[in-house]
């Protein structure tokens, strides 16, 4: 503890003082593109000083499990959750309550970066969805009330979690505090790999050097991280994504509407380029209520990216007065519904098509074998948020630029059932994309037992 809050302080003081000094550049481009070439190389050089620090704590602590296991004791394994949606790695939670080496429980943090509201919210709604699905396997470990938190790290020998930045909740639960207790395993909410934000922000952020393990679904996504950042080479191991193999067990509805999915991304500016740049929500906002009258006879799931909503209630956008207004207008379609959170999985399945300009569900919608139409701007979009492999899934989509190219996709590959990529998609996904599936989990906990065993 002494070691990393050292680290922290000098870290602040190091902060502090480079914020104080490109104050003082009077050209605010010059001035923001200075800082923030010295902040992130103040970054890389703590993250470079606290990699052999966390690595021989995780030496001792893969010692201490492999004692537990010669002596039959089992290893208490936390799922480390902020948003029941984005609980990546349930179905390896699922895989370990059946196996006599773990006795795992999921461990409920608040997400504190978008308010207290959305906080309150959230760790509700997660806690009431989980907590009758797990009966007795669910913690809350913070009271948005008394503002006290619980310690995780002493009740945990490895800790299962997807969250990667510092800030999206407690230092508490956070690897580099949990590495002095605990093994960190890193499964990622999304697919890791299409996106070229990954490779422009992801790889280089503190939290994902100093996990213990981090599951990426394929040897080219590791191989291009550890490329960009080789203080990844001893975390990154190709596993699939467990998160899908659940996926197979979801049964499909007969006679029903055909289905069209329609998933906005929330990244609604540019920013400074680092993240990604996706959604084309507020130019196609009003034709997304048109849509469903052109085509009575299809049933629309419109489901937004969880912070979509709450980012446009900000004063920043529309606020929360025009929100609610979209939303009450989504609800008088007799042929929308509203799906704002929770378990996509039937969805996914008892659907025909995707319109969307996501990141996640860009790889995930592979593993239905169904069609998608990706929304962009224009043609550099690709280029610009992108990696090669990302390129590569962009061949297998339809793309639509204008309204007219979404009411064709519908009308040409739903309504007419006019699939022509069909065979050479699915080919591609098994091949490239859903690699494991569906034994992804048993291939990650298998790892994981090896690296321990070694």
């Amino acid at each position: 503890m002494h070691v990393t809050k050292i680290s922290i302080d000098r870290a602040a003081l190091a902060c502090f003082l480079i914020r104080l000094m490109t104050a003082l550049i009077p050209v605010k481009r010059v001035r923001v593109r200075v800082r923030r070439r010295l902040l992130d190389r103040a970054r890389d050089a703590r993250t470079a000083r606290l990699v052999p620090i966390v690595r021989a704590r995780y030496a001792a602590h893969e010692q201490r499990c492999r004692d537990k296991l010669a002596r039959g004791e089992r290893l208490r394994v936390a799922f480390l959750v902020c948003d029941a949606s984005m609980f990546s790695a349930e179905p390896v939670f699922q895989a370990m309550v059946d196996d006599a080496r773990f006795e795992p429980f999921i461990a409920i943090v608040p997400r504190v970066t978008r308010g207290e509201a959305f906080l309150r919210e959230t760790l509700a709604k997660t806690l009431e969805t989980l907590a009758p699905r797990y009966s007795g396997k669910v913690e809350a470990f913070y009271d948005p009330e008394t503002k006290v938190r619980r310690p995780l790290a002493e009740r945990a020998d490895i800790v299962f979690t997807s969250i990667v930045y510092s800030d999206q909740t407690f230092p508490d639960y956070t690897s580099e505090s949990l590495s002095e207790q605990a093994l960190t395993v890193y499964i990622p909410y999304g697919y890791s790999g299409p996106l070229a934000a990954d490779l422009r922000r992801l790889v280089f952020l503190p939290e994902l050097a100093l996990f213990w393990q981090g599951v990426v679904p394929v040897e080219s996504t590791r191989a291009a991280w550890v490329k960009a950042n080789p203080l990844l080479a001893g975390v990154l191991m190709v596993g699939g994504y467990p998160k899908m193999d659940r996926l197979s067990r979801v049964g499909r509805i007969g006679n029903r509407a055909k289905t069209v999915l329609i998933c906005p991304h929330h990244s609604l500016g540019r920013g400074d380029m680092k993240g990604v740049a996706l959604s084309n929500f507020l130019r196609f906002s009003n034709f997304f209520l048109r849509l469903p009258t052109l085509f009575p006879d299809v049933h629309f799931v419109f489901r937004p990216h969880p912070l979509l909503f709450p980012r446009l209630a900000t004063r920043e956008w529309w606020g929360e007065r025009r929100v609610a207004e979209y939303r009450a207008a989504l609800g008088r379609l007799r042929n929308v519904t509203l799906q704002e959170g929770g378990d996509y999985f039937e969805t996914f399945v008892n659907s025909d098509a995707l319109v969307h300009d996501c990141g996640s569900f860009f790889a995930e919608y592979f593993y239905t074998g169904h069609p998608q139409c990706y929304i962009v701007e224009d043609n550099t979009v690709l280029t610009r948020e992108f990696t090669e492999f990302g390129k590569r899934l962009h061949r297998y989509v339809a793309h639509a630029q204008t309204e007219e190219d979404i009411i064709e996709f519908i009308r040409t590959t739903v309504v007419n059932g006019k699939d022509l990529m069909s065979e050479k998609r699915q080919a591609f996904a098994a091949n490239e994309v859903c690699l494991y599936h569906p034994h992804s989990v048993d291939l990650v906990v298998r790892k994981v037992i090896e690296r321990i065993e070694r």
